[in-house]
């Protein structure tokens, strides 16, 4: 797909979701709504639609970067702040009970690799992840590939292949929860 496709394609999709987003506004922004419902409407419509899909993605640090202005621009609109009232970014997700969107990603792809390191060997999406394509690689930086993330993801997150198979503590390592409120006990 060309270029200028893909950046058609990606602004039409941005028009799509601002539609979606000015129709779940008139709750989120609403100051005479609880924040604790906003917090759990963002947790349970909006985060999803802006993670759809993340269990395949290779984000670099710049999409990362947009992804994360993304959530705290909603996050803020959600509390009725601006750049101007200069809250931190911890602060914001703090009063809204959320983490950021950054972790739930690297979740999401950590829980999908475990899911398919746990299939048959014959399996075929297992196969394809696995499969060795001998060619000649093009010289200087090489593109990031999504099981180069997924292995610094288990480093940074202190695990290895060996935990894969055993489903409770893989879920139990790779989990990144919302932080439950305080004086509640968590699920």
């Amino acid at each position: 797909m060309p270029k200028e496709e893909m950046r058609k394609t990606s602004q039409l999709e941005l028009l799509q979701h601002g539609k979606k987003w000015k129709e779940l506004s008139g709750v989120l922004c609403d100051r005479r709504m609880l924040i604790a419902v906003k917090g759990k409407v963002y947790r349970t419509m909006v985060r999803p639609v802006l993670i759809y899909g993340s269990e395949t993605w290779t984000l670099k640090r710049r999409k990362e970067e947009h992804l994360e202005r993304t959530e705290m621009r909603v996050l803020r609109c959600i509390l009725g702040l601006t750049l101007r009232d200069k809250k931190w970014s911890d602060d914001i997700r703090h009063i809204l009970i959320v983490v950021c969107i950054t972790d739930k990603v690297r979740k999401a792809r950590l829980r999908w690799f475990g899911h398919v390191q746990r299939q048959e060997e014959e399996d075929c999406v297992r196969r394809i992840l696995e499969a060795d394509v001998r060619r000649q690689r093009s010289r200087g930086r090489q593109r990031k590939r999504w099981i180069d993330v997924t292995k610094y993801n288990m480093e940074d997150s202190q695990i290895n292949l060996m935990d894969v198979e055993n489903r409770a503590e893989w879920k139990r390592r790779t989990g990144v929860a919302d932080p439950s409120p305080e004086g509640s006990k968590p699920a």
